[in-house]
């Protein structure tokens, strides 16, 4: 201790200087748009090349319980393809034309990336993804798993991308009650990472335990039908609205692959959503 307080002593001046230079550099960055940008480009690929060397030595010790997660999503494939299969014997001519309408008319691809880093303990999760803009990721894009919505990238460069997680308070996703269609709004509200809420679904709607939540299509990010997770309880908050728990079908403490989702029409949608703004005095023609 007498031996860092003497170091401290001696070198004071230089302490201070590097002090005052990092607040310095900090308010620069902070204040300035275009220095802001260089930095979280810089911090993206440096944290996500740090992560990607991790996540190779945690993802060899995880092996078997990621081989079991294949498996059992490659037996879940398979049974569709089986009912598939059925169904094109049973009537082939219109399953033959519904896939070559979908074939040309496709509207959603899927990136396969490893999930390199993830926070719950905080208010304000991140994700860190091993794929980018090479690899034909962009802003606003939606990521799931095999078990369902994890987040929306909000950030990419060459070779990584950030995404905003479900379990942050500043994301909300479009989701509906299978079954009976009626949607609301997905929200976390910082508590527990196993359960979030579902809202503004009717206070008279029937709503009962172990109702699936899934996605509802209605946002150009994700496609319909995706589970997010299953009813386990409901109340009338203090406001007078319905709030549903919901239990999470994806363990967010357990993430390591999932698939990158780009809608193919997002900038059409986005672009006719702004234009059709009838707020918007300038854009009523």
């Amino acid at each position: 201790m007498q031996y860092i307080l003497s170091l401290i002593r001696r070198n004071g001046m230089l302490l201070i200087f590097i002090f005052l230079e990092l607040i310095a550099l900090f308010l620069v960055f902070k204040r300035n748009i275009y220095h802001e940008t260089i930095l979280a480009s810089v911090s993206t690929e440096f944290t996500g090349y740090i992560d990607d060397k991790i996540i190779k030595v945690t993802k060899f010790l995880n092996l078997p319980q990621v081989n079991q997660e294949l498996l059992e999503e490659n037996a879940s494939l398979r049974k569709n393809l089986i009912k598939y299969k059925d169904l094109n014997r049973q009537n082939s001519n219109n399953i033959t034309s519904d896939l070559d309408s979908l074939k040309y008319n496709q509207k959603f691809t899927f990136i396969p990336t490893e999930i390199i880093n993830n926070s719950i303990t905080k208010t304000q999760n991140l994700i860190t993804l091993n794929k980018g803009i090479n690899d034909g990721v962009e802003k606003g894009d939606g990521i799931v798993t095999n078990n369902g919505v994890i987040g929306i990238v909000i950030y990419a460069n060459k070779n990584y991308s950030r995404a905003i997680s479900l379990l942050n308070k500043d994301i909300s996703v479009n989701a509906r009650i299978k079954g009976n269609q009626y949607f609301g709004t997905i929200k976390w509200d910082g508590k527990d990472p196993r359960y979030v809420q579902l809202l503004e679904i009717p206070k008279f709607i029937k709503v009962n335990k172990g109702d699936v939540i899934e996605t509802d299509g209605k946002s150009p990010v994700f496609p319909e039908g995706i589970v997010i997770g299953k009813v386990i309880s409901k109340e009338i908050d203090e406001t007078g609205e319905l709030k549903i728990q919901v239990k999470l079908k994806q363990d967010f403490g357990n993430l390591s692959y999932g698939y990158i989702i780009t809608n193919l029409d997002k900038i059409e949608i986005n672009k006719v959503e702004k234009n059709g703004d009838i707020t918007n005095p300038n854009n009523v023609q």
